[in-house]
């Protein structure tokens, strides 16, 4: 991965900020519902930038989330889990939800991040599968290349909705097994 150009950095790094006072519980300086339009998030997606995703690989990304709360174990069982590829427009997009693109948990308290609109691209490359009974994922056929594996793990507890949203990156290569324990 290279490193982030000036522009690109500044757009990491006002994304990042409204994430963090979003997670926070902070002023969102305006934005409606936390709908974030960092500039790379209302940019499209260049083709060639996540072509290679819709290839067929040599590479399996399985694992399982769970979070352990007191005695219980909660699962994301039932939920979707996702696989992303990387690009730009991924990488703004985890880092306001986030905080980061690198690995992260968003608790559900405190609700979705909206975008204003997904980017078409970003919709029809990213690979979804349902959590099994025990909580596990598998995405075989994957090709080289860095990955975001997003899913949550939620519950209810009376009347409010525990756990949240978690994510992880990923780099496969060569035909391999990747495990991934989330969070």
């Amino acid at each position: 991965m290279k490193p982030a150009s000036g522009t690109a950095a500044v757009i990491l790094g006002v994304a990042l900020a409204l994430a963090g006072c979003a997670q926070l519980g902070l002023p969102n300086f305006g934005l409606q519902d936390s709908a974030l339009s960092a500039p790379a998030l209302s940019t499209p997606i260049a083709p060639a930038e996540v072509e290679w995703a819709r290839k067929s690989g040599a590479n399996t990304v399985s694992g399982t989330a769970a979070l352990k709360t007191g005695d219980a174990n909660h699962t994301c069982a039932g939920q979707s889990a996702n696989l992303v590829p990387d690009s730009a427009y991924a990488r703004a997009r985890m880092t306001a939800i986030f905080g980061n693109a690198t690995r992260g948990r968003r608790a559900a308290s405190l609700g979705p991040v909206k975008f204003e609109r997904d980017d078409p691209l970003y919709v029809s490359t990213l690979r979804t599968t349902r959590c099994d009974a025990a909580g596990s994922f598998s995405f075989p056929r994957v090709p080289d290349g860095v990955w975001y594996v997003t899913t949550s793990v939620k519950w209810q507890d009376g009347s409010q909705v525990e756990g949240g949203s978690m994510m992880q990156r990923v780099d496969v290569r060569g035909g391999k097994l990747l495990k991934v324990t989330l969070p």
